[in-house]
């Protein structure tokens, strides 16, 4: 059974991956995102900061769909709440910064939701820890969406 309701939220969020819009328009003289210049250093830094962010993501879901919820939870709190940004704040419009604390804070929350998490979960029980993972996304796609960095 908890295998079962395992596949079924791992069918639930590869289709919500699969179905959201995607965050870049394809010509990028027409990119209405917010531009962020970035000292070349900074820029680096940053970019690999994100796709950290990416790889946590893609750890948080690996582990949602084996049914190890403890360490779904484990890993959003020590690498996407609250507390795991390196100083970039300083360097971002306050909009951008406002939309990272969200990230973290969702992370935080989903983290939480995680560690209620029964062992034999009902259906309810998976549909507050999707909800709290699309909160997740849901801000990596809004801050995508609205800013780029140069």
């Amino acid at each position: 059974m908890r295998k079962t309701l395992a596949l079924a939220a791992f069918a639930a969020l590869a289709t919500l991956a699969t179905t959201l819009p995607v965050a870049a328009p394809a010509v990028a003289e027409e990119d209405p995102r917010t531009l962020i210049d970035l000292p070349p250093d900074v820029r680096v830094a940053f970019l690999e900061h994100m796709r950290t962010h990416m790889t946590s993501l893609d750890t948080v879901v690996q582990h949602v769909a084996a049914g190890q919820f403890g360490e779904a939870g484990t890993v959003a709190r020590r690498e996407m709440a609250i507390g795991q940004g390196l100083g970039f704040g300083r360097y971002m419009p306050p909009e951008f910064r406002e939309m990272g604390f969200e990230y973290h804070r969702t992370a935080d929350d989903f983290a939480k939701i995680a560690a209620a998490m029964p062992a034999e979960p009902t259906s309810a029980d998976w549909k507050k820890l999707v909800a709290g993972l699309s909160e997740i996304t849901m801000r990596c796609n809004g801050c995508h969406g609205a800013f780029r960095v140069r």
